[in-house]
């Protein structure tokens, strides 16, 4: 299973982001940065899957070339080197936009797969074969082959690299900052592959020795780790913040549980639905904003419905222990609200209204849903630490 993973999950990985890219193809048909994500991530895809075993050997079965596979998986790659450039350069445009690319630029990549072509050509390697760098690694043509190929991929990644990580400590966006991070993390680990790989055919060409010590655990990880790194900066800057906003959301849903359960067994019909078991809502993922939703209106609803036995000299009193206790700002009010909560539904509970008139002058919460939704669940860890005490 280990070794699937590693000669498939890198393929199957780019295929499935390249798949979402393209559906959501609208939102980012107009970006040049966007096309340019959806340029890397698709090459990346062909790249990797050409070489995993059974398409190199339908390669090999379609075109009756052995190994050229392995020449198609390099321009591919050539794209990604090419496209990455084009990336790092939108992120950190200029106002009056990115530098456009010179006529040698774009002739660089062009002549490198040229020379590319004429020394695969060239190199004898009639067997088709996967394991390519062991079979023909001491192969005239091989290591030329290489050195054309790094030619134009070495130093690219480089720039880009040093690009990232340079707008990477520029930008405030922390998901932007991240990607980038990542993204230099993997064209630094593609560099490293493949010029250990060229030192490896220069050993073999000369007959000396290439400890397999290095060799294995190099050839092993280094891709798949680069293509990994590439694709979560890719995905980052546009996956990260909507999935953060999911897990606070969910969060906040567990965290209003102790309040809205204790507002429930004092007027039971404020909720639709009972209370689930803690472990039921724990691996509950689907309609959460539906449910956070209604989790907060059902707490309002219940301490409207506590009126009656809320005292203000309670909330007066919570409020100066809170002080004293050093707790400022929203924290303090959210402690005074839930000694509040609390002494009235124990009031409720005896069935006896506090004296001197009930109610409060005011509902303190947030300017609006989102802060309102985040002040309760300060009320609801203050009554949760109110009822251990």
């Amino acid at each position: 299973m280990g070794e699937w993973l590693r000669l498939n999950g890198p393929a199957v990985l780019a295929c499935a982001l390249t798949a979402y890219r393209l559906a959501a193809v609208r939102s980012w048909a107009r970006d040049p940065a966007g096309r340019a994500v959806f340029v890397i991530l698709a090459a990346i895809a062909a790249s990797t899957t050409v070489n995993t075993p059974w398409a190199y050997d339908a390669v090999w079965r379609l075109t009756g070339v052995p190994n050229l596979a392995r020449l198609v998986s390099h321009a591919f790659m050539l794209a990604v080197a090419w496209s990455v450039g084009t990336f790092v350069r939108q992120v950190g445009q200029p106002p009056e936009g990115p530098r456009r690319r010179t006529w040698g630029e774009a002739a660089w990549p062009a002549l490198v797969l040229l020379g590319m072509c004429l020394t695969f050509a060239l190199a004898r390697t009639p067997v088709n074969s996967p394991r390519f760098a062991v079979r023909y690694g001491d192969t005239p043509g091989v290591l030329e082959y290489w050195l054309v190929f790094l030619c134009y991929l070495v130093p690219v990644l480089c720039h880009a690299t040093w690009f990232a990580l340079r707008e990477a400590r520029q930008t405030e966006n922390r998901a932007v900052g991240a990607g980038l991070r990542l993204i230099a993390v993997g064209a630094s680990l593609t560099v490293l592959y493949h010029l250990h790989k060229a030192a490896y055919f220069a050993c073999r060409r000369v007959g000396a020795d290439y400890p397999d010590l290095l060799r294995a655990p190099l050839d092993m990880l280094l891709v798949p780790l680069g293509v990994l790194a590439v694709l979560l900066g890719l995905a980052l800057p546009s996956w990260w913040p909507a999935r953060l906003r999911w897990f606070r959301d969910f969060r906040l849903h567990l965290r209003l549980r102790p309040l809205w359960r204790a507002l429930y067994r004092a007027s039971p019909d404020i909720a639709l639905l009972a209370p689930a078991p803690f472990l039921t809502e724990l691996v509950t993922f689907r309609d959460l904003d539906l449910r956070l939703y209604r989790r907060f209106v059902e707490i309002r609803d219940g301490r409207i419905a506590l009126e009656p036995y809320l005292d203000a000299r309670v909330t007066d009193a919570a409020r100066r222990e809170g002080a004293r206790s050093g707790l400022r700002g929203q924290r303090l009010e959210a402690f005074a609200e839930a000694a509040a909560v609390d002494a009235a539904i124990r009031a409720r509970a005896r069935g006896l209204p506090p004296d001197g008139g009930a109610g409060t002058a005011a509902v303190p919460g947030g300017v609006d849903l989102s802060s309102d939704a985040a002040f309760l669940g300060l009320v609801s860890r203050a009554y949760r630490r109110l009822g251990a005490r």
